[in-house]
């Protein structure tokens, strides 16, 4: 073996490099944090992971590719088995976890999910809303409400708020 080859060798094994080409798919599904994706030759590969490490732990970020776009694949063994998704174009949806923290953002709904182990920003805003809408206001003549034409107008930016907002 001549010497050049064997300092790449050498250098491979010292830094753990395994050199592989990056495979261009079509994503084929998504399931929880893998998907199935088909190689130009029509090879369909499942189990393709959507992080680059397997971990039970809660606190992640995954993007989900939409089903028909093309993704960009590399291997951490080198081999098929170990493939992960490195690069997506068209988003289905992007889910944070944080311990309790959560933001979700959702392709299909067009919603966004902003919520912790004790509140949900959706549920929130459409409380507090509902809680203008029916407030009593003291005056020197008794109780009152807020008028019909600010009631519409909250009514209004609830339903906007619903409209960008996930409150489940």
């Amino acid at each position: 073996m001549d010497t050049p080859a064997e300092i790449k060798k050498a250098l491979r094994e010292a830094l753990g490099i395994n050199p592989n080409l990056a495979i261009t798919a079509t994503v084929v599904s998504v399931n929880g944090n893998t998907c199935s994706i088909k190689l130009a030759s029509e090879l369909v590969l499942t189990d393709v992971r959507l992080c680059a490490t397997i971990s039970d732990e809660p606190d992640m970020m995954v993007i989900k590719p939409k089903v028909g776009s093309e993704v960009i694949a590399m291997s951490q063994t080198g081999k098929l088995d170990g493939l992960f998704i490195v690069k997506v174009d068209a988003v289905d949806n992007i889910t944070f976890k944080k311990e309790d923290f959560e933001i979700i953002i959702d392709g299909q709904t067009k919603k966004v999910t902003i919520k912790n182990g004790t509140a949900n920003l959706g549920q929130l805003m459409g409380n507090l809303i509902d809680t203008i809408v029916s407030a009593q206001i003291l005056t020197p003549q008794g109780p009152g409400t807020i008028s019909p034409a600010t009631q519409t107008q909250l009514t209004n930016i609830k339903t906007m708020f619903n409209a960008l907002l996930n409150n489940v």
